[in-house]
């Protein structure tokens, strides 16, 4: 299975968004300051801020 980078410019992937939200990531801000995604180009915003967003909602219906 083929890894998809959601940040291309810091190779940060949907999988390494999912696990730093599990880890209590609640933001973008605090994302980007642990992993670098979102801090060069930034065309990743939208869509990082949605999957953290979509993850926040299943822990919190769990």
């Amino acid at each position: 299975m083929r890894v998809r980078n959601v940040c291309v410019c810091k190779a940060v992937s949907e999988k390494d968004i999912i696990a730093a939200v599990e880890s209590g990531v609640k933001d973008l801000r605090e994302l980007s300051f642990r992993t670098g995604a979102a801090t060069a180009c930034g065309s990743c915003s939208s869509s990082i801020r949605a999957i953290i967003n979509r993850e926040l909602t299943k822990k919190n219906e769990a």
